[in-house]
């Protein structure tokens, strides 16, 4: 009897370990690839933001909607960074801003470090959210001379309110324990018509 409610445990995990693999999305492999990199004019005009600015906060992105098969809105990975902005000459006039950058390595994001200072040339991806990655003229400021001097001084942007990085934590947690309750719930049902 023991042996028997063991092989239907084990079953009934297998099942629902098979029945989520039709739900989850491969992801394809890509590869950076950059075109020649542009003059600081033309790459200003071709940004929809550009400014210097003090990272203050980065985070992972984790969009797990993105993994259901069915699924067809665009998704972001890679990660937020939160700038504290110092200069801006076009697209930013809050004191803080949000980039998304891609991941790291094939996926051509920016490793930004907190408490680092860089020049951003940012644009919007499908999801309206500002991005930059390793194809544009984003550098660390004290690389950046050539560009600044091009630039010319830039305007000091207006007092906003801060961004909280941890917004999107709250999402992940609800989807986890969603999918906890509805696992407990299939077992409960299971283990009743026992």
């Amino acid at each position: 009897m023991m042996l028997q409610k063991n092989c239907g445990t084990i079953a009934l995990l297998f099942s629902i370990a098979i029945l989520f693999t039709f739900f989850i999305q491969p992801f394809p492999a890509s590869a950076c690839s950059c075109a020649r990199p542009l003059d600081t004019l033309t790459a200003k005009d071709l940004s929809a933001a550009v400014f210097t600015g003090k990272v203050l906060q980065v985070n992972e992105r984790t969009d797990w909607i993105g993994l259901l098969s069915f699924w067809d809105k665009p998704v972001r990975g890679g990660f937020d960074v939160i700038f504290e902005v110092q200069s801006t000459w076009k697209g930013v006039d809050q004191q803080q801003v949000l980039i998304v950058t891609d991941g790291l390595g094939g996926a051509c994001g920016i490793p930004f470090q907190p408490g680092q200072e860089y020049l951003v040339y940012a644009s919007y991806w499908e999801l309206n959210e500002l991005e930059t990655n390793i194809c544009t003229r984003t550098v660390l400021k004290a690389d950046a001379g050539e560009d600044l001097q091009v630039l010319g001084s830039g305007t000091v942007p207006i007092p906003s309110a801060t961004l909280n990085g941890n917004d999107y934590l709250a999402i992940d947690i609800v989807i986890i324990i969603s999918g906890g309750i509805l696992f407990y719930l299939f077992w409960f049902q299971t283990k009743r018509r026992r």
